[in-house]
């Protein structure tokens, strides 16, 4: 007889678990105030079993969130015969206020406005909130102390965004040494950077190279907002001189606007001239990272064009394509993993260049096992898998690989393979810190790559 109740109950369990997940949405109906596009998305939910109409629910409601109605709500219930009632309450529509900072930032009211994205009088959207506070995050100017609140205005539907941000201490100073065992030869480079000068936004970047076969300085000033507008001014120069295989030098100054696309993009037009040609730019940049310093997560892509022109020793115009893309992307723990990809090609092939147009190879920023800047290419591509360990904002240690092609100089001809390697090592103590990396050829002794020491402060 026991035997028998357990399987009756038993039975009946199953059959209330059967009859729970059998339960099906047959219809939906409204009531109330709603649009096509509700009406359309709900509809999905027939056939669904009962429990996940709240996933749309969700959906439904985090647009109406995004379009001004922070507190839009939406209301079901379901009868016996699977009948979903549906009742929208949107609330009141709310606009943005200026935003506001509660800490000392170090910059200018009207400038922490502009940088954090939000526009004033703009529909309310909590998903600009989350893309606001990930963009400052990025710039490095600031640290975040704490949570983002929201404040309402009494006098009118307006919500405030009221940000915790410190400043930061981002302008640098950096030099990196380098020496290739297998030429024995010693290089080095320093890199000056002012970053949001007095709290204006306003940015000053110089860099210089020194080495065996050539030198290489840069430099450039954004001027932000001019006028008013959401466009910048920057103006860049730059001056090249190499020795080998002949002596050639070429200066380039550049002038152009900029002007950032909601809150990952970015858009840049600039016109320059040289000695000897005129050109014309256009770039692109996408930047979605979590953070300034040692990112975890997210992507970054860039795209250049650059028309050549007007060159009187020669009847070719030719264009030069170059594109950048850097994935992060969390492992397990403190593992992440980055992916690279990147090439550039000058088009067309046949054109008449000389070595200054073609493209610089070798060092940190393209084939690491390379000398800087050590040959010249007309296209290239190469890809990047490197597996890194991070300890919050203080250190981070990687293992890199790289392989690649780039078109040989004459007299060579055809392609190249090329494939390098290393690990690097970064420490953070306070306003300064550390890099090592060393890296190698394919084929070479692992006692002739190429090791680089960097030193870096923040002020």
């Amino acid at each position: 007889m026991k035997k028998m109740a357990v399987y009756i109950l038993f039975v009946a369990i199953a059959s209330v678990f059967a009859e729970g997940n059998s339960c099906r949405i047959t219809a939906v109906r409204w009531e109330g105030d709603r649009e096509a596009y509700d009406e359309s998305l709900m509809q999905g939910a027939v056939g669904d079993p009962c429990e996940s109409w709240t996933l749309l629910r969700d959906r439904l409601v985090r647009r109406y969130e995004d379009r001004g109605f922070p507190g839009a709500k939406l209301h079901g219930a379901l009868d016996a015969s699977g009948v979903l009632t549906l009742r929208l309450e949107r609330g009141s529509a709310w606009v943005w206020a200026p935003p506001e900072n509660l800490d000392s930032s170090g910059t200018k009211p009207e400038v922490f406005r502009r940088l954090s994205g939000i526009e004033e009088g703009s529909a309310v959207s909590v998903s600009d909130l989350d893309r606001s506070e990930r963009k400052l995050a990025r710039l490095g100017y600031f640290e975040k102390t704490a949570p983002t609140k929201l404040f309402r205005d009494p006098a009118r539907n307006r919500l405030i965004p009221a940000y915790s941000m410190r400043k930061a201490n981002m302008s640098r100073a950096e030099g990196l040494l380098t020496y290739s065992s297998e030429d024995n030869v010693w290089e080095g480079q320093v890199d000056v950077s002012l970053y949001n000068i007095a709290g204006t936004a306003r940015d000053l970047l110089l860099e210089g190279f020194t080495g065996d076969r050539s030198r290489h300085i840069t430099g450039s000033y954004k001027e932000p907002w001019i006028f008013g507008t959401p466009w910048n001014v920057v103006v860049r120069g730059s001056f090249d001189e190499e020795s080998d295989p002949e002596p050639e030098r070429v200066a380039v100054g550049e002038v152009g606007i900029t002007r950032d696309i909601g809150f990952e993009f970015s858009l840049g037009i600039f016109l320059g001239i040289s000695e000897d040609s005129k050109h014309s730019s256009l770039e692109l940049s996408y930047i979605s990272l979590d953070r300034y310093v040692l990112p975890r997560k997210g992507w970054r892509m860039e795209g250049k064009l650059d028309w050549n022109m007007d060159r009187p020793d020669s009847l070719d115009n030719f264009l030069r394509a170059h594109a950048r893309t850097v994935a992060y992307l969390p492992l397990y723990g403190n593992f992440i993993s980055r992916f690279s990809g990147v090439a550039g090609g000058i088009f067309p092939a046949d054109a008449s260049l000389k070595r200054m147009d073609l493209f610089a190879l070798g060092g940190l920023d393209s084939f690491k096992g390379m000398q800087y800047r050590m040959l010249r290419s007309r296209s290239y591509g190469f890809s990047e898998f490197a597996v890194l360990w991070q300890d919050g904002y203080d250190l981070s240690i990687e293992a890199f690989y790289q392989p690649g092609l780039y078109r040989r100089m004459n007299p060579g001809h055809g392609w190249a393979r090329e494939q390098d390697y290393g690990f690097g090592f970064t420490q953070y103590r306070g306003n300064w810190s550390i890099h090592l990396y060393y890296a190698l050829r394919n084929g070479e002794n692992y006692l002739d790559g190429v090791i680089g020491f960097g030193l870096k402060t923040l002020f």
